[in-house]
């Protein structure tokens, strides 16, 4: 890859982080490594991706309450409540744990390792180095934005097993920030190009 066509894949400007964040981003970074790359997820739009609960969940308070009020029952009126404090609270609860999730949870790339740091109560900081990082695969959306996922090595020897771990959720410029990671980290690219 030329320099040329490694400044465009470059994502354009690193994107702002709150000053908490900022400021826990530096307290991780360790002496002599370079951040690249941080970001954080666009929580309204995640957020969208819970529209099928919510259909489920109206449909569900709906069906259940139609049935409830036909029964010859002295207590369905009862039943009905329940039925809607139920299925209503059930994508509310999801939404606002999600939402309170994401809002905390900050993204970075540094020239020795991948960085996924949560700021809630206890402060997480997950550090996954090169050599335990086995693909990188964007998932792209509408607008330059989407998920990155990669495979997380764990275990030694023989005995090295893989897990799943959900990378960078809902970022902008995904595939630019894919291609940084593949610069940066080679052997981790994988077969996923």
């Amino acid at each position: 890859m030329t320099e040329q066509q490694a400044k465009q894949t470059q994502p354009s400007a690193m994107p702002s982080l709150s000053p908490k964040m900022q400021a826990y981003l530096d307290t991780q970074v360790e002496a002599g490594e370079q951040v690249l790359w941080a970001g954080t997820t666009n929580v309204s739009g995640r957020m969208k991706r819970l529209r099928p609960l919510v259909i489920m969940s109206l449909f569900m308070m709906f069906f259940c309450s139609g049935f409830f009020l036909l029964m010859d029952n002295p207590s369905r009126l009862l039943l009905v409540v329940l039925s809607v404090l139920t299925w209503a609270g059930i994508p509310a609860v999801v939404a606002w744990g999600q939402s309170n999730h994401l809002r905390r949870t900050l993204y970075a790339i540094t020239d020795r390792r991948v960085l996924i740091m949560t700021l809630g109560n206890p402060k997480r900081t997950d550090s996954y180095p090169p050599e335990r990082l086995e693909f990188i695969r964007p998932v792209s959306k509408k607008g330059g934005r989407g998920d990155i996922y990669f495979i997380i090595l764990r275990g030694k020897g023989r005995h090295r097993h893989t897990r799943i771990k959900h990378g960078f959720l809902d970022i902008a410029e995904v595939e630019q920030v894919a291609d940084l990671m593949r610069r940066t980290f080679p052997g981790a690219a994988g077969s996923e190009q």
